[in-house]
């Protein structure tokens, strides 16, 4: 398993940080399996924007797996939000819906309502430390994610619509932000994060209260 999980993770570094330049070979040269240990946990919560969606509360845990590499964090985290599709994608899926069906008179009318979208995701990122400034440490990242949706309705609860929504799709994060040690071992996170995916892409910002391990001695 710990074989597998150090294949996974180089891959997955190979397809985040560029494979040239000096920074990339520094990364590749100074990469350290035995540093991938837990190092900290926070929780999270924050808001959410999409075109496709309203704007959501979104709540999340993010495990700290350390430095596997110089100024390379190793980020693991699950999150979710549950939001309303806008009324222009409401509109969209009813023009399509109109569109399938056969009514010689064509007097009818659909009305889905109100649509929701819950989104799970699992999370892999992978954060360069930039210079600390005082108290503040700031990070930029690209990471990995897997997004698991369901989508809901009483119009469209145990239909082909429902079925459609509940699907299981990949992103690509970006992440920026600073960790704000606020007390020995603790930090408030204040961070923003991108998500690309091709159903549907956000963008959002957190706050988080966290526990990173110390040096002996420090």
């Amino acid at each position: 398993m710990r074989t597998g999980l150090r294949f996974f993770t180089l891959a997955s570094m190979l397809c985040v940080v560029p494979a040239r330049g000096a920074l990339a070979q520094q990364a590749l040269e100074g990469f350290s399996y035995d540093n991938i240990r837990f190092n900290g946990v926070q929780v999270e919560a924050g808001v959410i924007t999409s075109s496709r969606l309203k704007g959501a509360a979104q709540v999340g845990l993010r495990v700290d797996l350390g430095q596997f590499a110089p100024r390379v964090r190793l980020m693991a985290g699950v999150s979710y939000y549950r939001s309303d599709f806008t009324a222009r994608e409401i509109g969209k899926f009813e023009s399509a819906l109109a569109g399938v069906v056969s009514d010689p008179e064509g007097n009818f009318t659909i009305d889905l309502g109100r649509v929701r979208w819950g989104d799970v995701a699992l999370d892999l990122d992978f954060q360069y430390l930039l210079g600390t400034w005082g108290r503040w440490q700031p990070y930029v990242g690209l990471g990995v994610g897997a997004h698991f949706r369901n989508g809901s309705g009483a119009a469209i609860d145990g239909t082909f619509v429902e079925d459609a929504l509940d699907n299981t799709s990949a992103g690509i994060n970006f992440t920026a932000g600073w960790d704000v040690a606020i007390a020995r071992g603790l930090i408030v996170n204040i961070g923003g994060r991108g998500v690309l995916a091709s159903d549907a892409s956000t963008l959002g910002l957190q706050v988080g209260l966290g526990y990173r391990r110390t040096r002996s001695g420090s």
